[in-house]
């Protein structure tokens, strides 16, 4: 017998959190390994119910944790909603980036919006 799941309905915003940190007790290392996450069309049609629609996702942000398990930096990658430009916020800083770093060994936390191409949930 396998147990599987399935969603009725989606939410309009959509938040991962990254396993970064080692549980064991003895050893609190960060877990620094590269996921890779797309930034437009996450499909979700796999978990959607018979009678959900299948929607896709568009990331908007990303919080990254640079640093150890004992400290460390937060930085955001977020996407401007009009000009779907990419900037990165450190501290006081913002500056522009290329899509093509979005994707970090530092990612932490992503944030996806749910396409407005997806059928009305």
């Amino acid at each position: 017998m396998t147990k599987t799941f399935s969603i009725h309905k989606f939410p309009k915003v959509l938040v991962l959190h990254m396993k970064r940190f080692s549980p064991l007790e003895r050893w609190r290392g960060k877990l620094s390994c590269t996921v890779e996450f797309p930034l437009e069309g996450l499909d979700l049609s796999k978990f959607a119910s018979s009678s959900s629609t299948s929607p896709f996702y568009n990331l908007i942000g990303v919080a990254n944790h640079s640093g150890t398990t004992y400290s460390g930096h937060y930085t955001a990658y977020c996407k401007h909603p009009y000009s779907g430009s990419w900037h990165e916020y450190n501290d006081s800083r913002v500056s522009s980036m290329s899509p093509g770093r979005v994707c970090s060994p530092e990612a932490y936390v992503v944030f996806y919006e749910i396409s407005s191409t997806s059928s009305k949930l």
